[in-house]
């Protein structure tokens, strides 16, 4: 796959089919690569034959006479896979499907656009698009884009993939307005052959690649997407996503909590997590973001230092950086007094740091200096007067700040950039201020500079954790547990902790159960056929003694009988009563796209009200199960409460994982678990309900 994107990415020779004088989208791809610098023919294919664009036209791609990788392909949508097999016979490799008028309208166009993916298959022609703007490759000056093109100053950087072409042209316009490096911009269209995850992997490994922004609707390989994430990892390059569009997942039971928590875009949330993806939440942040980290690259652990000639924009800086969870490490004794010797006198040496308007340039350069040799400091970030974009903002004073700059953050240790107060565009003088300086420049804006640098410290801290630790798959379980008791007894077997539970058939058998176990107990209907056993009066809490246990039995089978005339009531179960611990929630749910999602939150009513949840999808080790409970925003409660110990988180994250791996051995039939509640209490750790949800049995009764 990855050879088919180079070769379509690499053309030697291109030929444009249904050139014509008449189609602006003609002329605007044949200017593009002959502008562009494309160093190979470009020949034209036109039926009738004749002139177009000044040339010398073919009738078709056979009669072209030389060889040929790559056709842009504009006939129309009913011709198009009559294009592509003459393309193939012709002896090209490669084509890009600028056509529209297939999927995106319906059936009838899915129907022709499989068509064509089948005669592309037999030609042994790879296909982008259709419906595609087509491609730039900056970096080997291929331009086989159909609007206009211009080139960005650094032919490196952001790799942008994007399944709509207009976003693709809008992201790419804005870079050239903010100086932003780029190596490729690839529009996938529909996607009948190669989609945005093959592109991206192959992308991934060019080395003017520094970052991938992608701009998705829907991924249609998640096999293949994750892979993506796991390459981008170890390579330490980042992957940021701007996913459109969300839908709550099809197929849920209206009877486990699971399906209630999870939906397809909160999923993407967990995925993105879980594979340190970073998530963009509009075209300006996925562009900054791309840009400023793969600019940085990883950063080591610390924190911002922020360094202005505003004392507003430093309060602004500060609290836009604590918003989005960035510290701002406090300056060593040494380093504040080294300031106090080199900044003005009436200036204060913290972070951030103030300079004031009576900051020289050799004071400047000295202060970024120090603040960057600050052994907390990860990064630094100057939010200062925009680079001028006319010939009358310009200043001595001003061309020198920017130089000193310059000169401080290339010579820093960490990454550091200047920063435009808000989002500016550079005109031609200040790209050339900021070549002839070497300025690290952001015109993205304080704010996007900010967020970008969460995305960033974020996935440097995924690229520190140690990759999961390998576990055998587990072994498939013979029979579907359809009660509570059944599924605890099966998670047992998995190895996690389980609340002791005793199955009476009647009430003696309750007595003695009860009798058996020191202090109160808790009784619950066991039945395969009723789920939420409180709602209909199943449970009774706080027993002690042989009357209330007796009392308790006779009143849960009555309203089971009452509640659920048809249901198998198989007795009631016995369990030792609790104390007062944290309760959480753990669930599995199958996506339909992604498989099975790990689901973890408080539990009990918490996790209806709050719907604060943690997602990833299976596996996942005790490492990841332990970042998930400190993902959650209630996390502060496993700390500690009046009366209930702090929870051993480990001990926590080890009953969740294993949760999740007795989940993967119910198989694929199994349409929800829920462990609600999951009981802690200091190191205490025990699963009190179980429910197990069957996909035959979605819209039913059965469990």
């Amino acid at each position: 796959m990855q050879d088919a994107v180079g070769a379509l990415l690499q053309p030697r020779s291109i030929a444009i089919l249904g050139a014509s004088d008449r189609s602006r989208w003609s002329r605007t791809a044949f200017d593009n690569l002959r502008e562009g610098g494309f160093a190979g023919p470009v020949h034209l294919v036109n039926r009738r034959g004749g002139t177009v664009h000044g040339q010398a036209a073919a009738e078709s791609p056979g009669a072209i006479g030389e060889p040929l990788d790559l056709g842009l392909v504009l006939v129309p949508a009913e011709a198009v896979a009559d294009a592509v097999r003459d393309l193939g016979a012709a002896g090209a490799r490669s084509a890009v499907i600028l056509t529209s008028g297939f999927a995106e309208l319906g059936e009838a166009g899915a129907a022709v656009q499989r068509g064509v993916a089948d005669a592309a298959r037999a030609a042994g022609v790879r296909l982008l698009g259709p419906n595609s703007l087509g491609f730039i490759n900056f970096t080997d000056h291929v331009c086989a884009w159909t609007t206009p093109v211009r080139a960005p100053s650094r032919r490196q950087g952001v790799a942008i993939v994007s399944q709509s072409g207009a976003t693709a042209y809008f992201l790419s316009t804005l870079a050239w307005r903010q100086d932003i490096g780029l190596s490729h911009v690839v529009a996938t269209g529909n996607e009948a052959d190669l989609d945005v995850t093959a592109v991206a992997r192959a992308l991934l490994g060019q080395t003017p690649t520094q970052a991938l922004a992608l701009f998705i609707e829907t991924v249609r390989d998640p096999a293949g997407f994750l892979a993506l994430a796991e390459a981008a990892l170890a390579a330490r390059k980042p992957l940021v996503v701007l996913k459109v569009g969300t839908s709550e997942v099809t197929a849920k039971s209206a009877l486990a909590h699971t399906g209630a928590l999870v939906g397809d875009d909160r999923v993407f949330d967990g995925i993105c997590r879980q594979y340190g993806i970073l998530r963009a939440r509009s075209v300006e942040d996925l562009l900054a973001t791309a840009d400023l980290a793969g600019r940085c690259g990883p950063l080591r652990p610390g924190g911002l230092g922020i360094v202005s000639n505003s004392g507003g924009i430093c309060e602004i800086a500060a609290d836009t950086a604590a918003a989005r969870g960035i510290p701002l490490p406090d300056l060593t004794p040494e380093a504040a007094a080294a300031l106090r010797q080199t900044i003005p006198g009436f200036a204060t040496p913290h972070n951030p740091l103030d300079l004031t308007g009576a900051i020289s340039p050799e004071q400047c350069g000295a202060v970024v200096d120090i603040v960057a040799a600050q052994p907390g400091i990860a990064t630094v970030l100057c939010p200062y007067y925009e680079v001028p974009t006319a010939a009358e903002d310009v200043s001595e004073r001003l061309t020198g700040l920017h130089a000193a700059l310059a000169r401080g953050l290339q010579a820093a240790p960490v990454p550091g950039f200047v920063v435009s107060y808000t989002g500016t565009h550079l005109s031609d003088l200040s790209r050339d201020i900021v070549a002839e300086t070497g300025l690290p420049y952001l015109a993205c804006g304080l704010d996007r500079a900010v967020t970008a640098l969460s995305g960033t410290f974020a996935w440097s801290d995924r690229l520190r954790q140690p990759p999961a630790t390998p576990r055998a798959a587990p072994a498939m379980e013979a029979a579907r547990p359809r009660s509570e008791h059944a599924a605890l007894q099966c998670l047992a077997r998995h190895g996690v902790p389980v609340v002791p539970a005793i199955l009476a058939t009647d009430a003696e058998a309750a007595v003695a159960a009860a009798g058996a176990m020191a202090g109160e107990v808790v009784l619950k209907v066991a039945s395969p056929d009723i789920g939420h056993k409180s709602d209909m009066g199943g449970v009774a809490l706080g027993l002690r003694g042989e009357d209330a246990v007796r009392d308790a039995f006779h009143r849960i089978t009555a309203a089971a009988g009452l509640h659920a005339p048809d249901a198998v009531v198989e007795g009631v179960l016995v369990a030792p009563m609790r104390p007062r611990g944290i309760e959480l929630f753990v669930g599995v749910t199958r996506d339909p796209q992604w498989g099975p999602v790990l689901a973890v939150g408080l539990g009990g009513v918490w996790v209806e009200v709050l719907k604060d949840v943690a997602l990833r999808l299976l596996p996942v080790d005790a490492a990841e199960a332990r970042r998930m409970l400190e993902s959650l925003r209630g996390a502060a409660m496993l700390a500690g409460q009046r009366g209930v110990p702090a929870a051993n988180l480990d001990a926590v994250a080890s009953a969740i994982a294993r949760i999740g791996e007795a989940a993967l051995a119910f198989g694929p039939d199994l349409a929800a678990l829920d462990v609600n509640p999951l009981w802690v209490r200091g190191d205490q750790v025990e699963a009190l309900d179980a429910l197990c949800i069957w996909q035959e049995s979605q819209g039913g009764e059965g469990k």
